[in-house]
């Protein structure tokens, strides 16, 4: 019988704990806005069902910024169309409906974006209605809801990035270049933040250099780059020169070169 009891004592702690979504369900917000992804989605999975229309809707909540993190807007959207419904007093419902609207180019990105702004924006909503705004060339909104954004998080490279390519559609060359070189610095690795660079030295008048080891895709690739923004600020010799690098290293490697020298051909009406 001791034996027993002493085996019991020995075991007890080894079984594992019942997931519990009042202590669980933290646990996992966390892990989303931290990014470990993995770790949120096994726990999920692990949750058990929950028991009143409380838990309910936590669980959707968590669900919701799960699919917004994980790139299935049209799963969050889903989920915060029906938690804006069913609560229109939770300003965060219906500013995440928001975010996954306008990641969908949903008509409805706007006015949740807007309304929920004042009072309770995140990162993404400012991002997120930063862009909407700028593909409708309202710039000076577009520049308030970045400015919202970084003041939030102050070094994120998705807004600097996307308010750099707003500016660029603006000719505000100098004040993109001056987001990317931020944007860069966080995310050193990022390939759209590093395209945009190549896009608006161009645009300024300067070409690439080719970085060490570069094969002649990725190099073509960035010249071809710096030369439409040399075409966007009216550069055109400029692009021609760049465009007809990239063609004589390999005429294989730069199709959207080739294409680019016989457009400009074909307007200037003669030969390149």
């Amino acid at each position: 019988m001791r034996l027993a009891l002493a085996l019991a004592a020995i075991l007890v702690p080894c079984v594992p704990a019942q997931a519990s979504l009042a202590t669980d369900l933290p646990v996992v917000a966390a892990a989303i806005r931290a990014g470990r992804l993995i770790q949120a989605e096994v726990m999920l999975a692990r949750l058990p069902a929950p028991s009143g229309a409380g838990e309910v809707e936590a669980l959707d909540d968590v669900r919701g910024q799960f699919s917004l993190a994980s790139g299935a807007p049209e799963e969050a959207l889903r989920i915060f169309e029906a938690l804006r419904a069913a609560r229109p007093d939770r300003c965060e419902y219906m500013r995440d409906f928001g975010v996954a609207a306008a990641r969908l180019a949903d008509s409805r990105a706007l006015a949740a974006l807007s309304v929920t702004l004042p009072r309770c924006a995140s990162v993404q909503s400012g991002q997120m209605l930063g862009v909407t705004l700028a593909q409708m060339q309202r710039w000076d909104e577009s520049e308030q809801a970045f400015a919202l954004s970084l003041r939030l998080s102050p070094d994120n490279a998705v807004t600097l990035n996307n308010r750099a390519f707003a500016r660029i559609e603006q000719a505000r060359y100098d004040e993109a270049l001056a987001d990317l070189r931020a944007a860069s610095r966080v995310a050193p690795g990022d390939r759209r933040i590093a395209n945009n660079i190549d896009l608006v030295e161009g645009a300024r008048g300067n070409a690439p250099q080719r970085r060490k080891g570069e094969d002649d895709l990725a190099w073509a690739s960035r010249l071809t780059l710096a030369a439409k923004g040399a075409l966007r600020a009216g550069r055109t010799d400029l692009a021609r020169a760049m465009l007809a690098q990239a063609v004589e290293m390999n005429p294989y490697y730069a199709l959207a070169a080739t294409a680019l020298l016989d457009g400009m051909a074909a307007t200037a009406g003669g030969s390149r």
